[in-house]
């Protein structure tokens, strides 16, 4: 009787042993499966998406995203700096398995494969100092311009016509030539323009009228990679709508507003009220913006007997600094009777966000606070519907 006990319980022992080995195997492969191996080429020469920092660390708005990207997967990703034509070769040949901030073509569709939405929208701009400010790009025609010698940019201005184009070894040596007055103005990407005028203090250089040219970059992926193409798709889609992307673009192309600003902005939108035409709504807002050129242009609501035909005080701001010759803004503020902040309304937001999703847009969440937010931040989805490349 003893024995027979002792020996069911061994019997039990060895199932139960059994069943937990199974359990356990069937949980291990994928714990213990090794991380996929990501090397990412960038251009280590293209401020501020991609470049090395002085100790070799990458850096950069491409390389802070597509560690967001890839955060949650499985992977171990290397980084490799690289000149943008080592990129496009080594990408091609599978040395590399993800690049970024490459403007789709046919011929780079048969090379690679790219995600389905783009990174940044790359803006071709002319540059000049405020002595030479003018409204509209055309009017640098016969004009001396500065571009990096070779590049892409240089191919726009050929293509727009009419400049004398001087070309220099680099973006950095084109746009001091601009600075020294040795031309009247430069052509090149607009948020690295942006970055190095900042890093290099090179004064109040700012760009002039619309973008040359307009085209979105894609993180592209060798084309055996169809498993690191959806992780980068799920990905870019996650980090969007969390709005860690928002975080990471603020960080890198989005100007601080300092308290001196803000103040001056909230002033002019204040007094602007004075000027409100609001004989319906007996409601008069001021209005204020301020461009990338330091400029603040005010505004006021204009009302209409057939309310679609009324103006909101922001979007008349707007209408005037564009008409003379702003495009780019910084911050906009509206200031109700009362001299509470007025937050923009939801046909405002895809005004502003029209001309980039960086604008800051003072909101008042709670009586006495004032938050700053991208208009991106307050228009999560905005509508868009510009072509995938524009050219001026």
């Amino acid at each position: 009787m003893f024995l027979r006990n002792a020996l069911r319980g061994h019997a039990v022992a060895i199932l139960l042993s059994s069943v937990l080995l199974y359990l356990f195997a069937a949980v291990l492969p994928a714990a213990a499966e090794p991380p996929m191996k990501v090397i990412y080429g960038f251009d280590r020469e293209y401020p501020p998406f991609s470049f090395e920092e002085a100790a070799g660390k990458p850096a950069g708005f491409d390389v802070d995203l597509i560690q967001a990207v890839l955060q949650d997967e499985n992977v171990r990703l290397i980084m490799r700096p690289l000149t943008w034509d080592q990129v496009q070769v080594e990408l091609s040949a599978g040395n590399i398995q993800v690049s970024s901030g490459m403007a789709v073509t046919k011929q780079r569709q048969l090379l690679y494969k790219f995600a389905d939405k783009p990174s940044m929208p790359l803006q071709i701009k002319l540059f000049t100092k405020p002595a030479a400010r003018v409204g509209n790009v055309t009017m640098l025609r016969g004009q001396t311009v500065s571009v990096e010698k070779g590049s892409y940019q240089q191919r726009v201005l050929e293509e727009f016509g009419g400049l004398n184009i001087k070309l220099y070894k680099s973006k950095t040596e084109a746009l001091k030539a601009l600075y020294n007055d040795e031309v009247v103005a430069y052509g090149g990407p607009t948020q690295t323009a942006y970055y190095l005028i900042d890093r290099l203090k090179l004064g109040t250089i700012t760009a002039v009228g619309t973008p040359l040219v307009v085209s979105d970059t894609y993180f592209a992926v060798n084309r055996d990679q169809d498993k690191l193409l959806a992780m980068i798709n799920r990905g870019m889609l996650r980090v969007i709508q969390s709005g860690e992307y928002d975080r990471i673009y603020r960080k890198w192309f989005v100007p601080t507003l300092y308290p001196e600003e803000y103040s001056a902005l909230y002033t002019a939108a204040r007094n602007a009220a004075i000027n409100a035409y609001a004989p319906y709504s007996r409601y008069p807002v001021g209005a204020a913006v301020m461009t990338r050129s330091g400029r603040i242009v005010t505004g006021c609501n204009v009302e209409n007997a057939l309310m679609s035909e009324t103006q909101t005080a922001l979007r008349t701001a707007i209408l005037k600094a564009v008409s003379e010759g702003e495009y780019e803004f910084r911050a906009a503020v509206a200031v109700a009777p009362d001299g509470s902040v007025q937050a923009p309304s939801a046909a405002d937001r895809q005004f502003l966000f029209e001309f980039g999703r960086g604008v800051l847009c003072a909101v008042q969440p709670e009586k006495g606070r004032v938050e700053l937010k991208m208009v991106s931040e307050l228009l999560p989805y905005p509508y868009e519907n510009r072509p995938e490349s524009y050219q001026y």
